[in-house]
């Protein structure tokens, strides 16, 4: 943990999603929807215990992953 803040991370693995808080692979998911709901609901509970903020963020895989699902809608 950096001590400013607790990160979630999603990052591409292959055909996979990673998800991983503070550097440490906590998950694994083939959707990128799923991966994108497993580390927000984990970082909202810790928001209620944690005593620093926490945030989710992602690697530019998903967020080109993402344009496309928005494209395609």
């Amino acid at each position: 943990m950096s001590g400013q803040y607790i990160e979630y991370h999603i990052a591409a693995m292959g055909h996979a999603w990673g998800i991983f808080r503070d550097g440490t692979q906590i998950g694994v998911r083939e959707d990128e929807v799923d991966a994108i709901a497993f580390a927000n609901f984990f970082a909202d509970r810790e928001t209620l215990i944690a005593p620093v903020p926490v945030r989710v963020t992602a690697d530019a895989g998903l967020h080109r992953a993402l344009r496309e699902l928005r494209a395609a809608a």
